[in-house]
């Protein structure tokens, strides 16, 4: 599970910023939202546009890149802009099998100058420019390495870290990891595996969808097929095997309907969930970006809470504008950061734990009353 992050010199982050998902003293929701080694299932990042929410998540989803992505990642994209330094620093720190892995790198602009890696108080891998040093076995010293790619991405696709369990686990964690954006309906997937809803449903997952919209009295389901589908036996749509139909069927009704009629709302959930079911069922982390893109409130803390009951050591991070959801019998407020930007200093984050609210507290109440910063004001008061 993913402990920490620490981001210097990253796109809007400035300052050293470290992001802790280690839970606190709260005993609320601990069963729930509280997995192996008391770290946290998951974490929400909430401010203003544009003040750097997403800048986190991509932070995570660039290692996931640089790792198992064999498109060539665009380095250059990630240092500030906002300072005159022409390097930026990620530090990343994990726990697998209750053992601490941290994993540090440093870019340059369009160069990778360093790596160092840790497995608990020993260093495996340590590189600067192009030459580097492994330890796992016996220490080796490796040159030329190429100045676009991870030295730690070529010893696990050589070596398989030579069966350690440890790291291997850790690697299986990070491949087994999902990536979204809702507003764009994108998933992006290291595993080798489709989790795009036409490429699961093929795999004859339609009973597992439908289960869970039962399960949360979605009060609809769905079909999926290459069957004639009629609309008031005045519209008919006709599918073949290349390109099969997703059809929706309310409660109570004979009528199904093309998911190109469908709402915003029931496609953005249909592209979600089999990462959202995939994270449940497997260890790892689901990175959701724009999470209240078209869902309703109700919808939105009812997937929140299924995740948090289900899941055992996955980890969802993720985005929202929606203050519903700051509420404390469904996250707690050391699992809420909100975000800022300030010229000088970039990016500042704020815990919601460290103003300590107690559980009877009105989290949302207190967030739109600036306590926990991160709250836009916007003049609503417009005079010729």
């Amino acid at each position: 599970m993913l402990k920490k992050i620490k981001l210097e010199n990253y796109v809007t982050f400035i300052k050293p910023t470290e992001i802790e998902f280690s839970a606190t003293n709260y005993k609320f929701l601990e069963s729930e939202n509280v997995g192996s080694n008391r770290i946290l299932k998951g974490c929400l990042f909430v401010g203003e546009n544009a003040s750097g929410k997403t800048n986190i998540l991509l932070s995570i989803k660039f290692l996931l890149d640089l790792l198992f992505s064999n498109n060539e990642i665009d380095l250059l994209s990630k240092k500030s802009f906002y300072t005159d330094k022409t390097t930026y620093k990620i530090t990343y720190t994990f726990v697998s099998e209750n053992t601490d892995i941290i994993y540090a790198i440093e870019m340059g602009i369009n160069e990778i100058i360093s790596e160092k890696l840790t497995l608990g108080d020993k260093v495996i891998l340590e590189r600067l420019g192009s030459t580097a040093k492994f330890n796992l076995e016996e220490e080796k010293t490796v040159k030329d390495i190429s100045s676009k790619l991870l030295f730690l991405r070529r010893i696990y696709f050589d070596t398989n870290f030579y069966g350690n369990s440890v790291l291997n686990k850790w690697f299986d964690y990070m491949k087994k990891s999902v990536y979204i954006n809702c507003y764009y309906r994108n998933v992006i997937t290291y595993s080798g595996s489709s989790l795009l809803v036409h490429e699961y449903l093929k795999d004859n997952k339609v009973d597992e969808i439908n289960k869970f919209l039962e399960q949360i009295n979605y009060k609809q389901k769905i079909e999926y097929g290459e069957e004639k589908i009629n609309i008031n036996n005045k519209l008919s749509v006709k599918s073949n095997d290349n390109n099969k139909l997703i059809s929706f069927n309310k409660k109570d009704t004979d009528i199904y309907i093309p998911e190109i009629f469908e709402s915003t709302g029931n496609l953005t959930l249909m592209e979600l969930l089999p990462s959202f079911l995939h994270s449940i069922n497997e260890e790892c982390m689901i990175i959701i970006d724009e999470f209240s893109s078209g869902f309703h409130n109700e919808l939105e803390e009812c997937i929140l809470k299924y995740f948090f009951h289900y899941s055992k050591d996955s980890q969802l991070f993720f985005t929202s504008h929606s203050t519903n959801i700051l509420n404390n019998t469904l996250i707690r407020p050391d699992q809420i950061y909100s975000t800022y930007f300030d010229p000088k200093k970039g990016t500042v984050l704020k815990r919601f734990s460290n103003e300590m609210p107690r559980e009877s507290q009105n989290i949302e109440k207190m967030y739109l009353n600036g306590v926990f910063d991160g709250m836009p004001r916007y003049n609503k008061n417009f005079k010729d």
